[in-house]
């Protein structure tokens, strides 16, 4: 698939605190401090690219919490030894006697060497020290370097070269915790217990003084020999605590040798990396050597063929877009004024054993990057030398796409032949790479419907929904604004059939991003993928991988909903109710129900099964209902049901108020939820209806806002089926009066009493009697209300509430008749309020009775029409 570009908005540039946005905003780039090594400098660009600046060799020390340039300058310390000023390497050098002649610092780790007897007073110029005469004839002379030195005996006579302090010349070592063995090639290395290279010493070596300066700057042969110069490798034994080196024979026995000669024992700290090889010496290795040197053929006797390697780091540009990468080289010399080509090679890597007979093969020297044709460094023609500029971006984006921690480049001549093309090149080279984060793409999931991302194309996710919005985390290591491009694929087409792009933002790891446009309806019953890229102003991230699912928006049919227990019982409130969910259809993966209301509450039910067991809590009809869901969760548009009859259990409470006398009246339905009477209510004559009943009927006189409550809250849940009674007598007050409730702020969760009377007509005066519940949806209250019914004031009247909350319905009774029933009234909350008996409140605004209350019920479920009349209106208030 090939497709089209997405078009991310454009960023907004932000001056902030970040290298990177202050470089954006401010159109110049901006060093990013806490990148800044010895060797490395990182800058933010205005595009939002980066550029790593490196040297090969340390450029400047940290002193402190401050950077400071290098400077091999060396001075007297207060402790008499010797010290350059600043340098990457730790190391102090002899003032004179008998101390050790070098001690490197590197960490926590030393390595010091000392000198086979006292040491005359040194001469101190520049970067150098000089020990005179350390025997007879012999100076020793030691350079500072930025990150290492060179020690060299200078041997003056062929007498000097064979005295016998020289045949076998002890250094001792110190170096606590580490081990110091000679390594392959000859090279010294002193290791810790992890095997970690702390220092290491080239192959020694000593030269004599044949050759000749092939320019006016490489003539001091203090650190390296020089172009004709005789080489050889000195003969070394190393121990533990000694390094015993003796003069090459084939030197100091050559009649052709040319005084003063040169034994060079040198270490460093660490592996940095360069290396030289020679095929006039094609088994000597020459690792991190000092001065100049030399690339191609020359001729001088002895003649020589050279190429250099420089090992250069890439730590944290792995897995970035490397968009230049120049490495630089300082041409000092050339052999003619006429412009030879000299090439930069990717090289396989290298260690400090490298030389000519393993090191110059194609297994090595593996790809030719870039050329330059130049002659420089000759007085007349470029005098002073030149930086040489190679395009070696090939080599960087392959050592960086592969996560390699270091590139290896290599210098050599076009022509190996010709001493023309003879160059030679400064120790110190740079390489500059400009990079550009790429932003990451993670957490892929959508939402409308709610899923992961499935990249199997043969196991796709299935969703009920048409419009899933993609949902993505980008993560820009520069923490720059980056926007995302989605689009989807119906499987087989050749172009995407949507594709969207998110608001750009500043990406990081807590921040989604979405399509900022709807996604339009996709087709049911297709494979369809999604996948999303990055865009950080400056680079796409790869696609992701395809996010595949298909979409299912059929409608199960509804299940059959059986009674096992028995649909024609009658069961009893706390009796188990065992029902069976059947499958009718094949598509039909789970099942869910719920017992009186409209939408399903329980947990799913698997098809087999398919059972499920309740306690009757409510008393009435019991409705069962379920639903259907396939398997990616689709509901049935219909449900099935079964009705369960469950016959009108004991009351709750009974308040039949016949004491007579007290602040309270007794509970008689056997809780002892008493009731607690106002000190201003009074006990009055009650609803003794029957007169052949000999006994006194009592009723509580309430007037003047006295109520009365239970100290038991929440006697029934009003967000359930409940029934509530009481008999009331009242005065000629017009407006609401409420007889019973249940205490809840704003509204009372139920209330019972008048609405209304109208007292207009003395002979025929009305009311209009309620019955109400809280509104699930607001303020207020939802009501049933009764036609004006004729009452004269002074009447007693039996009124009954009941909530079904299974059919959805309010009823309320006058005497034994139900006058009014409202529908699909919705379950409020319960209101774990106290029960109230003469007042109730809705809308914050109390509305209590001027009058008497008797024989107040209430029941945990419906009350039916017979129960109405048998249980309550025709009970005898003397029972």
């Amino acid at each position: 698939m090939t497709p089209a570009e997405a078009h991310p908005a454009a960023v907004n540039a932000a001056a902030a605190d970040s290298p990177a946005k202050r470089a954006k905003a401010t159109g110049k780039r901006v060093e990013v401090p806490e990148k800044r090594t010895e060797t490395e400098q990182t800058f933010a660009n205005p595009d939002g690219t980066f550029t790593l600046e490196q040297t090969n060799i340390p450029a400047r020390v940290k002193r402190g919490n401050e950077w400071v340039d290098i400077d091999t300058t060396l001075e007297r310390s207060a402790d008499g030894r010797v010290r350059p000023k600043a340098t990457a390497l730790d190391m102090t050098f002899s003032g004179g006697g008998t101390g050790p002649l070098i001690v490197m610092n590197a960490g926590n780790r030393k390595l010091a060497l000392g000198w086979p007897g006292p040491l005359p007073a040194p001469v101190v110029a520049g970067d150098n020290v000089t020990y005179p005469g350390v025997f007879p004839d012999v100076d020793l002379k030691i350079t500072a370097l930025a990150d290492s030195y060179t020690e060299v005996l200078v041997v003056k006579t062929p007498v000097a070269a064979r005295l016998p302090q020289l045949q076998a010349l002890d250094l001792k070592i110190d170096a606590p915790g580490l081990t110091v063995a000679k390594a392959p090639g000859g090279v010294i290395e002193a290791k810790d217990n992890l095997g970690k290279v702390v220092f290491s010493g080239a192959q020694p070596v000593m030269w004599d003084s044949r050759g000749r300066a092939a320019a006016p700057t490489d003539d001091d042969r203090s650190e390296a020999p020089l172009e004709g110069d005789k080489v050889a490798q000195l003969p070394v034994k190393v121990t533990r605590n000694s390094l015993t080196m003796s003069p090459a024979p084939a030197l100091v026995n050559d009649a052709a040798t040319k005084y003063p000669l040169h034994i060079d024992p040198t270490f460093n700290a660490g592996q940095s990396g360069r290396a030289m090889m020679n095929e006039h010496y094609p088994t000597t290795a020459s690792w991190n050597w000092a001065g100049p040197e030399g690339v191609g053929y020359q001729s001088f006797e002895p003649w020589s063929r050279k190429r250099l390697i420089y090992k250069m780091g890439l730590s944290g540009l792995a897995g970035t877009h490397i968009l230049t990468a120049k490495f630089s080289a300082k041409e000092t010399w050339a052999a003619s004024c006429d412009k030879k080509e000299v090439q930069a090679w990717k090289v396989a890597a290298i260690n400090t054993e490298v030389d000519w007979s393993n090191g110059s093969g194609s297994n090595v020297w593996l790809k030719k990057l870039a050329s330059v044709t130049d002659a420089v460094g000759r007085d007349e023609c470029t005098p002073g030398g030149k930086l040489l500029e190679f395009d070696v971006l090939t080599a960087v984006a392959e050592q960086a796409a592969a996560r390699s921690a270091w590139v290896h480049l290599g210098l050599r001549a076009a022509s190996e032949t010709d001493s023309m093309a003879w160059k030679r090149f400064d120790k110190v080279v740079t390489l500059v790479i400009t990079f550009n984060r790429l932003p990451v793409v993670s957490a892929m999931r959508t939402t409308d419907p709610t899923m992961g991302c499935s990249t199997d194309y043969q196991n796709p996710a299935r969703v009920n929904q048409t419009s899933p919005v993609p949902h993505v985390k980008i993560l820009d290591g520069d923490q720059l604004p980056a926007s995302a491009g989605f689009e989807f694929w119906y499987n087989g087409q050749q172009a995407a059939t949507q594709r969207l792009t998110s608001v750009t933002k500043v990406a990081t790891s807590t921040v989604d991003f979405t399509p900022q446009g709807d996604v339009a309806p996709l087709l049911p019953n297709k494979l369809i993928g999604w996948r999303v890229r990055a865009w950080d102003g400056v680079d796409y991230s790869a696609w992701s991988p395809m996010c595949w699912f298909t979409i299912d928006t059929s409608k199960p049919a509804p299940p059959e909903v059986t009674i096992l227990s028995g649909d024609d019982k009658i069961y009893s409130l706390g009796e188990q109710i065992s029902v069976k969910i059947g499958a009718t259809a094949v598509d039909q993966n789970y099942f869910r129900y719920t017992i009186d209301t409209e939408e399903p509450t329980s947990p799913n039910i698997p098809v087999s099964p398919g059972t499920f067991t309740f306690t009757a809590t409510r008393t009435g009809p019991t409705v069962i209902r379920a639903w259907a869901y396939d398997r990616v969760g689709n509901r049935s548009v219909d449900y099935g049901e079964a009705v369960v009859k469950v016959k009108t259990g004991d009351p709750v409470g009974i308040w039949r108020m016949d004491e007579g006398s007290g602040i309270t009246t007794a509970d008689s339905s056997g809780h002892g939820r008493r009731l607690n009477l106002a000190t201003t209510a009074t006990w009055a004559q009650g609803d003794r209806w029957d007169p052949s009943v000999p006994n006194q009927d009592w009723s509580v006189g309430l007037t003047g806002g006295a109520t009365m409550g239970s100290p038991a809250s929440d006697i029934v849940d009003t967000s359930r089926s409940f029934s509530a009674s009481v008999r009331v007598k009242l005065g000629n007050t017009p407006g609401r009066q409420i007889a019973l409730s249940e205490d809840r702020a704003g509204t009372s969760g139920f209330t019972l009493g008048v609405l209304s009377q109208n007292l207009s007509d003395p002979g025929d005066p009305k009311a209009v009697w309620s019955f109400s519940i809280a509104n699930p949806k607001g303020s207020g209250d939802i009501s049933v209300v009764s036609p004006p019914t004729s009452y004269l004031a002074g009447d007693w009247v039996y009124l009954t509430g009941v909530y079904d909350s299974g059919e959805h319905t309010l009823t309320l009774f006058v005497g034994e008749e139900a006058v009014a029933a409202k529908s699909d009234v919705a379950p409020t909350a319960d209101a774990p309020g106290l029960l109230r008996v003469g007042t109730g409140m809705v809308a914050g605004v109390a509305s209590p009775i001027d009058g008497q209350a008797d024989d107040v019920r209430m029941y945990a479920g419906p009350i039916d029409d017979a129960a109405v009349y048998k249980d309550l209106y025709d009970s005898a208030p003397t029972n």
